[in-house]
């Protein structure tokens, strides 16, 4: 069990240091563009690749970090609507399995957008760099999505079972 906590501490490890580098990444290269184009005058091509790439790989990567925080967007209006507690549990059981069943489905999909990546390998236009390293972005962006997904479920699910998760007194420590 302490490999599985390492394991787990070390995965969230990168994956905020993904977001710090990226985020960063993508700050210096808009400012040195803004300084080499509206100071120096002089148009230096290929940096708004390299700031779209690092936005893209802070969305997905970020976008993952926000379904582990369950901090995703929701929309929970017919939850909110529901007067019994047991009621409001099932539908977040409901929507959860829908979220999960889009999320493997959207993974799947990205993980062969990837394979085709690599087998053709697209170059970018400007900096000729390959794109296969931007699509993995969303392959691993989405997996890690669908895998927190699949957490959730199952926390929801022994929930409206009446059972107390793992998940609650991993939160209590």
């Amino acid at each position: 069990m302490l490999v599985l906590s390492g394991v787990w501490q070390f995965k969230l490890f990168l994956k905020r240091l993904t977001l710090v580098v990226t985020c960063a990444l993508f700050s210096v290269v808009v400012i040195v563009q803004i300084v080499v184009r509206y100071f120096l005058l002089i148009p230096l091509h290929g940096l708004e690749e390299i700031a779209v790439y690092a936005a893209v790989w802070t969305y997905f990567i970020g976008g993952a970090y926000g379904a582990y925080e369950r901090s995703h967007i929701s929309a929970s209006l017919i939850e909110m609507l529901a007067a019994a507690e047991g009621i409001r549990d099932w539908i977040k059981v409901l929507a959860n399995a829908v979220t999960v069943v889009v999320a493997v489905w959207a993974t799947i999909w990205t993980f062969q957008y990837f394979q085709w990546s690599l087998k053709l390998q697209p170059r970018s236009l400007e900096l000729q760099a390959p794109l296969y390293w931007v699509h993995a972005s969303m392959f691993v962006g989405l997996g890690l999505m669908a895998f927190y997904f699949a957490i959730e479920l199952v926390d929801n699910l022994l929930r409206a079972l009446g059972m107390r998760s793992g998940l609650d007194e991993n939160k209590a420590r």
